[in-house]
């Protein structure tokens, strides 16, 4: 797995699907909204600001953020990040999950995800969701990486159920 991009309208029409419950693995419950309004912002950003690059649209899975290698590599080289859309698997009870993306590698074991974390969110609700845009990117240097734990911090991946699916945009 690499860097692949393809033309940012692509990538576009993809994240909207995604918000809206469709055609990438996330949950078909709603989405605010204000997540498809953001989108908008951010694609309108990168057009008329940044020249409009080719970026590459990676879904992921609860699944693979609660692997028993403390998640999974998403792009597998170098990148930038520009968006993190999550939203929470769960259909009943508040039990805290961790998530994170970092500049790293996924490993073979308990806490084994090799850089430094970019971001962590708390997911403890029902429904609970998030996007994080970095509107002129965050650099990595290694590759990026998505994991959910139980505590901030902690070493033991959380449950799938109480995990999150969700997208990335890298450029």
């Amino acid at each position: 797995m690499a860097l692949s991009t393809e033309a940012a309208g692509h990538v576009r029409q993809k994240a909207y699907n995604a918000v809206y419950g469709t055609g990438t693995g996330t949950s078909t419950d709603s989405v605010s909204p204000y997540h498809f309004y953001a989108i908008k912002a951010f694609f309108l950003h990168m057009a008329a600001n940044k020249g409009n690059p080719d970026l590459q649209f990676v879904p992921y899975s609860a699944e693979q953020a609660t692997t028993a290698g403390s998640g999974a590599s998403l792009v597998g080289s170098a990148c930038t990040l520009y968006v993190w859309f999550a939203k929470a698997r769960r259909t009943s009870g508040t039990t805290a999950a961790y998530e994170s993306l970092w500049d790293g590698t996924a490993g073979g074991g308990d806490s084994d995800v090799t850089g430094d974390v970019v971001a962590t969110q708390l997911i403890n609700a029902t429904g609970q969701q998030f996007l994080l845009v970095h509107p002129n990117g965050f650099p990595l240097v290694n590759d990026l990486s998505v994991a959910s734990f139980t505590t901030i911090g902690g070493t033991t991946e959380s449950s799938a159920a109480n995990s999150t699916d969700g997208f990335v945009i890298v450029g």
